[in-house]
């Protein structure tokens, strides 16, 4: 109860935040307000790796560089994918000029382009699908939000075959299950109170999908808050741990439902 008490104020905050960003900021000042959540994600991200040889501002680079492409389709990905590698590649042959730092210089080379590849791209659909309209992020969020609490009641009142033991110890075959089935439901209730030019069927069908893809995302973000020990990618959200930790599910489920949308939505 205690936890659920620290809980309860931040996703209120949370919820009317997400609500008044979404209906009301125009995209422009929408991906720029993106970018700066991304790049708090993306701070408890190179926290949790602990490079020894890493830049902030050429990480933060980086994130404009791709954050720019989406907001302003004049600026191909080509060309900031390969911005990106020629900028990080001069960084490194500045920052490494001591043999010691060569012991982790592909550790550190790599986690640079993870900040780009696992979080600033990915999570930058979320600007794509307020290009549609602001009710289809209302459907991405009200999905995975339902299929989450599904996965977790369910899961933790039945749940008996661990799933991703390594990962999340407590997310189990049933919570996996329950996830689809209500996320499925979650879809065909979105569109009743978020409308979007879908058919009802193609809406619970690409709902259980996300359903099921969230709960592949979450557990890839855990293997990371494993391997550095930590429980929580950071202490930003009372009882609800970092920013990373809100935006866990988003980094699969964005770039999808933006596909699913393109290719399937009619």
């Amino acid at each position: 109860m205690k936890d659920l008490a620290k809980r309860l104020p931040t996703t209120f905050f949370l919820v009317l935040f997400a609500y008044f960003s979404i209906e009301y900021i125009p995209p422009a000042y929408f991906s720029l307000l993106l970018f700066v959540i991304i790049s708090l994600a993306v701070y408890e991200f190179v926290r949790l790796a602990n490079p020894v040889t890493f830049s902030p501002v050429i990480i933060c680079l980086n994130g404009l560089l791709v954050s720019g492409a989406f907001a302003f389709p004049a600026l191909p990905l080509q060309t900031v994918f390969a911005a990106v590698l020629i900028l990080n590649g001069l960084y490194f042959l500045i920052a490494v000029r001591q043999p010691q730092r060569l012991e982790s210089f592909v550790r550190d080379f790599g986690i640079h382009f993870l900040t780009v590849l696992y979080l600033y791209f990915p999570l930058n659909f979320l600007v794509e699908l307020k290009k549609r309209g602001p009710h289809f992020l209302f459907f991405l969020i009200v999905v995975i939000a339902i299929g989450d609490s599904g996965a977790y009641f369910i899961g933790s009142a039945f749940g008996k075959h661990k799933l991703y033991p390594v990962a999340s110890p407590k997310k189990s075959v049933e919570g996996l299950l329950a996830a689809v089935c209500t996320a499925a439901f979650s879809g065909w209730l979105s569109i009743l109170v978020f409308p979007v030019p879908v058919k009802p069927l193609t809406a619970v069908w690409s709902a259980a999908v996300i359903g099921l893809f969230s709960q592949i995302s979450d557990p890839v973000e855990s293997l990371f808050k494993r391997a550095a020990n930590r429980k929580d990618s950071g202490v930003l959200l009372p009882g609800h741990g970092g920013i990373l930790d809100r935006l866990d599910s988003y980094i699969f489920c964005a770039p999808l439902l933006h596909f699913l949308i393109a290719w399937f939505w009619k």
